[in-house]
């Protein structure tokens, strides 16, 4: 796909960002077309840099996050650096950062200070409990936000709590925050006005609690952590067969759980089982009912479940280990990896899931950092700062 039919192709976004959330965030700008000027301090860079060595040398976070994006090293603690930002700001058209709240502001470069110079900026803000707030100036990580969100409490088996092992909370922010320069970019196009938006790590995660919050406000219930089983819906999750071999199945109508029992299971008796007759009266027995389909699956092998399962167009799959996720058949058909170029040779790489007009996102290079620094200070004619 060439750049001119990317849909933010023209957009310059400013990207003062470390971690995870602003880079996500800013990522997915940068795959839809926005050139991205990641902002960087001398010395390490963005803290992501130093995480790990894994892709020859280049820390996975870098590969992961940086794609697409420029790099330039300023250090904003310099009259002349701040200078040099506010004229790149003074061309662009979104800034987005994730600094603690008001450290933009006490740097120079914030909202009120970018729109000085370009008024129809849209200007955002990523922060772990939003701009204002008793918790405002607290410092926040994906797995503060994973305790203090509750998520960590309903996430697990009985016995013990579980971290989710994807930074959630910062992904959830990011993409709000991809969403939200695309929307207020929409409003300045139609009204010429640009503006400030905030997103919060918290309220990020929380939106995504979907009917938690409800059985919470209208029964008092907090939902119980289930493990790989759903909170609400059974049958719903991974089961094992005869070798020990999971597989999923979701089963979330009356009619697909008839056609279950009768066709899968050959069990019509459990259709009008008292305890088994709607998925509510499932859930509130949930032990004699799992442990029952525990024990029919147990009898035969995943291939024979699978079958019977495909045939009765029940949703199911296999449950892969990461490995086997990587090599399966239907990424390799669609092209979901493919290789980003880097310093250190080109690495494997998931794409972007969007396709426009049947034609993958393309991936960027990934910049060292600082890469881009004298290009872009030579066009504004501006001095580099020292690494």
């Amino acid at each position: 796909m060439n750049a001119a039919d990317l849909p933010l192709n023209g957009i310059r976004v400013l990207a003062v960002e470390t971690g995870a959330a602003g880079p996500f965030g800013s990522r997915l700008l940068a795959d839809l077309g926005a050139e991205v000027i990641k902002i960087e301090p001398p010395g390490v860079g963005d803290v992501s840099r130093s995480w790990d060595t894994v892709c020859a040398g280049l820390s996975s976070a870098t590969v992961w996050l940086n794609r697409n994006k420029q790099s330039i090293v300023l250090d904003l603690k310099r009259a002349t650096d701040r200078e040099a930002f506010l004229r790149l700001a003074s061309e662009a058209d979104v800034v987005v950062e994730n600094f603690r709240p008001g450290a933009v502001d006490d740097l120079g470069i914030g909202y009120k200070h970018v729109a000085a110079v370009q008024p129809s900026i849209v200007y955002g803000h990523i922060s772990g409990y939003g701009r204002t707030g008793p918790y405002r100036d607290k410092k926040s990580y994906d797995m503060v936000i994973q305790g203090e969100s509750a998520l960590l409490s309903i996430t697990g088996s009985p016995d013990a709590p579980a971290k989710v092992p994807i930074s959630i909370c910062d992904l959830s922010s990011g993409f709000y925050s991809a969403l939200a320069v695309v929307a207020m970019l929409m409003r300045r196009q139609a009204t010429g006005k640009g503006g400030e938006f905030d997103v919060s790590m918290l309220e990020s995660v929380m939106s995504l609690f979907g009917t938690f919050p409800h059985i919470y406000w209208h029964r008092g219930q907090t939902p119980p952590r289930t493990g790989a089983r759903h909170h609400m819906l059974t049958p719903y999750g991974p089961y094992e067969d005869a070798r020990g071999k999971q597989f999923s199945i979701a089963v979330l109508s009356p009619l697909s759980y008839e056609i279950f029992c009768r066709d899968v299971l050959e069990r019509p008796d459990m259709i009008d089982e008292p305890r088994f007759r709607t998925n509510e009266l499932r859930v509130q027995n949930r032990g004699v009912f799992e442990g029952t389909l525990s024990e029919i699956f147990r009898s035969k092998d995943r291939e024979f479940w699978l079958e019977r399962l495909n045939k009765a167009a029940i949703p199911c799959g296999i449950v892969n280990e990461l490995g086997e996720a990587l090599a399966h058949e239907q990424l390799a058909e669609i092209g979901a990896i493919q290789q980003v170029e880097t310093s250190a040779g080109p690495m494997r790489e998931l794409v972007n899931p969007i396709r426009i007009d049947g034609q993958t996102l393309p991936l960027g290079r990934v910049p060292d950092h600082g890469e881009q620094t004298e290009e872009i200070l030579a066009r504004l004619g501006a001095a580099s700062a020292k690494a």
